[in-house]
């Protein structure tokens, strides 16, 4: 059995955190995760209040359990926020810029506060602000700029935040990648694209289609910093999101390159796709490498554990005295 002090912290089974998805995550998915042992997180960015006002009564009713809700800072939406506080759930995280004095509103209604960084002075000043734990994202999902994968940003985090627990994310899909996090000093992993490919998620069959079929090096960066950062070149934080390369991520790229911003009838079209249920930007990671086959959520935490104990053990065995 796999147990870290984020375990402890969040009173949770196994040290596995569904990503924030964004609309992409439900409360099936996050029951589901949850329900499993680990903790699933329902994404706030672009979600109604009514909506989430709905989606947090359906999620009580699928689970007694632990879960995140996952805030986007530079778009916060203040009754969205406020709501977040009243429900009280485990953990209210951010990501894309520093949460700052968000954090004791969040201690204050009793929840513990959860940032996603991908620098250590990010991680630096989170926890100075109090943060509980960190999430250190590595380029392989996405970040600013992707400079720093995983592998080389999380014992650097780990170092510089000590005794702040620190969640791995980017590039983990399987027990391997779980195992090599703990390895690194990470007290647990946060998931995205593996999740994505799942039953549950709320995305096209198209989409965990795409997630199973491609290759790594078909997931790229797609540049994203004018819509979600209020100064990428001050604070560093934005994101490159990552998606699966196709005619329309092309035209994406080319037109932000020719304007200070990104153009809008490319908003205005990936908007309408949206809601005519058109996938034009399927958003993953460079681990949907690993994904073969889409599974239910139970089934990906079960995995995760299981793997994730034979390669430690199978790492040990490799150790003499």
């Amino acid at each position: 059995m796999l147990r870290t002090p984020l375990c402890d912290l969040l009173d949770i089974e196994h040290p596995i955190i569904q990503a924030g998805m964004s609309t992409y995550t439900s409360p099936a998915l996050v029951a589901a995760v949850t329900n499993a042992g680990g903790l699933g997180s329902l994404g706030v960015w672009r979600r109604d209040v009514g909506q989430l006002e709905r989606d947090l009564a359906e999620l009580r009713g699928l689970t007694d359990g632990k879960f995140a809700l996952n805030h986007v800072v530079p778009q916060l939406d203040d009754a969205a926020f406020t709501l977040s506080l009243t429900a009280r759930p485990a953990v209210i995280s951010f990501a894309l810029d520093d949460a700052g004095e968000l954090i004791e509103r969040v201690h204050d209604a009793g929840s513990l506060a959860m940032q996603q960084i991908t620098t250590v002075r990010q991680a630096e000043e989170a926890a100075a602000h109090g943060v509980d734990i960190l999430v250190a994202q590595g380029g392989e999902a996405g970040g600013y700029g992707g400079v720093v994968a995983t592998l080389a940003l999380v014992p650097q985090v780990v170092d510089a935040v000590h005794p702040v627990p620190v969640v791995a994310a980017g590039g983990i899909a399987d027990g391997r990648g779980f195992a090599a996090a703990l390895v690194l000093g990470a007290a647990g992993v946060n998931i995205g694209s593996r999740f994505l490919a799942c039953e549950e998620a709320p995305i096209s069959a198209a989409w965990k289609q795409a997630l199973v079929d491609g290759s790594s090096e078909e997931w790229v960066q797609v540049e994203f910093l004018n819509v979600l950062s209020p100064n990428p070149g001050v604070t560093g934080y934005g994101t490159r999101v990552r998606a699966r390369r196709n005619e329309f991520t092309e035209k994406w790229e080319q037109r932000r390159s020719e304007l200070p911003e990104v153009g809008g009838e490319l908003v205005g079209e990936l908007t309408q796709a949206g809601k005519e249920g058109v996938d034009l930007m399927m958003v993953g990671g460079q681990s949907a490498g690993m994904i073969t086959e889409v599974l239910p959520a139970a089934e990906v935490v079960r995995r995760l554990v299981a793997e994730a104990e034979d390669a430690l053990a199978a790492g040990a065995a490799l150790v003499s005295r």
